[in-house]
């Protein structure tokens, strides 16, 4: 049986900027010829951003479903015939609230080598920037569509961070001003909650303040600006 390719996990620009990359990633994506993408126009975008003399023409690219039903054996043919893939989202790093995580999972069991490369992760910068307990926290992607649902997630997170854990979350960006009322409204005023809007980018925005405080302040622009953000409560 021929060796195995290496799936390397490529984070990519959380916004339009390279600030954290190095020339050791340039290289590595100007010699990998295959791609497993969320978004092929997006992964053009990002690729060029991260090597600018990357040849987009001849990249072969195969892109998962963000809805499920992928052929994760089918995405990592290449792999499996020997060459090297990478794997990129739309934003950050791969695997991270997105599906390329079955495509991961598929590879260890086939037996191919994963490498995940350093770069941004909204969810550790973060961590990083909030002062909350990085120590004992719950990331929980996309908080529930249906109200009923989120109603009863954001309580069970704030009685846990009365505990000391600290819990982390997105949001679908134009919904950012919806979430940020309810938040205020439904946690307790002792609570904290952090918001980083843009990170990485050159108007990057964070703030982290109890909620009393909040409530005080009104909604800021940079949440009603309808930009990416992770947010996160804690004590």
């Amino acid at each position: 049986m021929a060796s195995r390719g290496t799936l390397y996990l490529i984070p990519v620009p959380l916004a339009d900027s390279v600030r954290g990359f190095d020339t050791e990633l340039s290289v590595l994506v100007a010699r990998i010829t295959h791609w497993i993408v969320e978004t092929p126009k997006v992964a053009r975008a990002q690729l060029r951003l991260l090597c600018p003399d990357v040849d987009l023409n001849s990249l072969a690219m195969d892109s998962w479903s963000k809805h499920g039903g992928n052929d994760a054996s089918a995405l990592l043919k290449a792999c499996i015939d020997g060459n090297d893939m990478g794997l990129v989202s739309d934003a950050g790093a791969p695997g991270m609230a997105d599906p390329g995580a079955e495509v991961v999972a598929k590879a260890h069991e086939l037996g191919i080598t994963v490498v995940p490369w350093p770069g941004p992760s909204s969810l550790l910068l973060g961590l990083m920037a909030s002062g909350l307990n990085g120590q004992q926290f719950s990331f929980h992607g996309y908080l529930p569509h249906d109200a009923g649902a989120r109603k009863s997630l954001v309580a069970r997170m704030d009685r846990e961070a009365a505990a000391g854990s600290s819990h982390w979350f997105i949001e679908t960006p134009y919904r950012n001003a919806k979430l940020f009322a309810e938040l205020i409204q439904a946690l307790s005023p002792s609570t904290r909650l952090f918001v980083g809007v843009n990170l990485s980018a050159p108007d990057e925005w964070i703030a982290c303040h109890s909620v009393a405080q909040w409530r005080s302040t009104g909604v800021p622009s940079q949440i009603e600006a309808k930009s990416p953000a992770i947010w996160g409560i804690g004590r």
